[in-house]
């Protein structure tokens, strides 16, 4: 039995689920898609016709984060929490962050450039010995960690609004408000080469940190518009009756940021994907 087949049975039964409770992996799905359909080539018509199994394999990250404690931190960073802006002197291998910060603060403030370059490595020994089926599976997840980051709310240690009464707005902007307002992703940027993976990586979190404060200060105009007891139920993961004035605002403070962070999502995993491949010395994919 194909690993693919195998990966597939084990994980039918949570992508059921994520369709029938509506957990709001679906951002995921769409990149991935989406990325797939970008890259030109041999490895592009690859892609683009495994699209759909590069999709299905994007939240399955999550999928095992939520059964499987030493997954959690490998899908953000609370960058500040590490060191100051623009974060220069996390530019070094995982062996040297635990040295230099431990493996108990690495659980608590995050490792998602160090899971992509993990990835990325486990990637290139999957196209180099021509293990395909394995590497659509390690592409799915990659581009899971890749899109993380672009989420600026993955990389500060205000990720929820909970140190500025802005509770609640992590799942609202990334998944609600992506779920109903935006229709289609379109890519921001040209697919490169990536020389070096966490380097890389550590830019896409400066990007993304950069502009966090846009999300906070936009829930906080959007909150104006609901009552006390609405702005508490923020919190929770339910889609709510009354949020569709908050998501419009939400969208409206912020259409710029996202439609960004969507679009260079996609490019760079399509570049991480094809830096991945062309590091494997460029292997001809099956037909």
């Amino acid at each position: 039995m194909g690993y693919t087949i195998r990966v597939f049975r084990w994980i039918l039964p949570l992508v059921l689920s994520s369709f029938i409770w509506g957990w709001g992996y679906d951002v995921h799905r769409r990149i991935n898609y989406k990325a797939a359909q970008i890259i030109e080539g041999d490895l592009g018509m690859y892609t683009a016709s495994h699209a759909d199994e590069l999709a299905l394999f994007a939240p399955v990250a999550d999928f095992i984060k939520d059964i499987h404690r030493d997954e959690f931190h490998r899908h953000f960073i609370d960058a500040d929490f590490y060191t100051s802006f623009p974060f220069e002197e996390l530019n070094i291998s995982y062996e040297e962050l635990v040295k230099r910060f431990g493996e108990d603060d690495i659980k608590k403030w995050g490792m998602a450039p160090w899971s992509i370059d993990e990835t990325a490595n486990v990637l290139v020994k999957m196209f180099k010995y021509n293990r395909w089926d394995e590497a659509l599976y390690y592409m799915g997840h990659m581009g899971h960690y890749v899109a993380d980051l672009h989420m600026p709310l993955h990389t500060c240690a205000n990720y929820n609004g909970q140190l500025t009464g802005n509770d609640g707005v992590h799942f609202r902007w990334e998944s609600r408000m992506v779920d109903e307002l935006i229709l289609e992703i379109d890519p921001v940027g040209k697919i490169y080469k990536i020389d070096n993976y966490i380097e890389t990586a550590l830019n896409i979190t400066r990007d993304s940190f950069s502009v966090y404060p846009r999300l906070l200060d936009a829930d906080s105009i959007a909150r104006r518009h609901l009552t006390h007891e609405q702005a508490k139920q923020l919190q929770s993961y339910n889609v709510l009756a009354f949020e569709d004035r908050y998501l419009k605002i939400l969208y409206a403070e912020t259409e710029d940021v996202v439609h960004d962070r969507l679009g260079r999502a996609t490019v760079l995993v399509a570049s991480y994907w094809y830096s991945c491949w062309l590091a494997a010395g460029a292997p001809e994919p099956p037909k």
